[in-house]
């Protein structure tokens, strides 16, 4: 039995949470040829492998994968195509230079509180020079004098003033809070900004409150609840399904 390539375990998980290639890439902010580069196994359409890694780090991560247990099946495959040579990972001279200068300098200090504790009695040479504090003589104050009482203002008269009843405009607004039931992919965008898009887990909680509208569109709509204007008004679709509502003020 074939092992799974690496670019078709990143291709099932994105398919699963209902995302395209444009829609991930808005996420992770990567091209849409290094994402189908990445589940292509076309490695040799990227750079150095160090960025390869980074690539791979960032699409793995933004899908809820484990990158770090995935890392070794990309070594195995970048090392296939010659990404990575066989010398890589080996100290080089110049790492060998280094640390002998490292430990030189370890050294010096050591071997100095040695010698100086086998031979004591050096002392360092006492100063004959007195040092004398200068006299300063007392510098007589000024009388104080007491502040004179600051004159009193003059009480303002006080009138009868008409006060006239305020009505202030009753504001609009629509309130809508999300709860995580599952893993899902959710964008918001409130009053016709974008106020978040990402990944929520169960048991995530997140909240917003809009003037105009509030449009929430969600990868997996079976995994969202809603509760709108305080109101639980349930999920905002079935499991695995792509689904985009619109929520106005009441």
């Amino acid at each position: 039995m074939n092992e799974k390539k690496l670019g078709d375990i990143l291709r099932e998980k994105r398919e699963s949470l209902n995302l395209t290639i444009e829609e991930l890439a808005g996420i992770t902010k990567l091209k849409k040829s290094v994402i189908l580069a990445l589940e292509n196994g076309d490695y040799g359409e990227l750079q150095e492998s160090v960025y390869i890694r980074g690539f791979f780090k960032i699409y793995a991560s933004a899908l809820g994968l484990d990158y770090k247990e995935l890392y070794p099946k990309l070594e195995k495959e970048l090392r296939e195509i010659g990404k990575i040579p066989e010398e890589e990972g080996k100290p080089g001279r110049k790492s060998v230079i280094f640390i002998v200068i490292i430990a030189i300098i370890i050294a010096v200090p050591v071997l100095y509180y040695i010698i100086s504790s086998s031979y004591p009695g050096v002392k360092e040479p006492e100063s004959n020079v007195e040092i004398t504090q200068p006299v300063t003589e007392p510098v007589a104050q000024p009388p104080v004098s007491e502040p004179e009482p600051a004159a009193k203002e003059p009480e303002p008269n006080i009138e009868e003033t008409t006060t006239e009843e305020v009505v202030t405009p009753v504001k609009k607004e629509v309130a809508v809070e999300i709860k995580g039931l599952g893993y899902s992919w959710v964008r918001v965008i409130v009053d016709d900004e974008k106020v978040f898009e990402g990944f929520i887990n169960s048991g995530d909680l997140y909240s917003w409150k809009g003037e105009k509208n509030i449009v929430i569109r969600a990868g997996n709509a079976g995994a969202v609840n809603v509760v709108l204007n305080g109101k639980d008004i349930g999920v905002l679709g079935k499991s695995g399904e792509v689904v985009e509502r619109e929520f106005l003020p009441e």
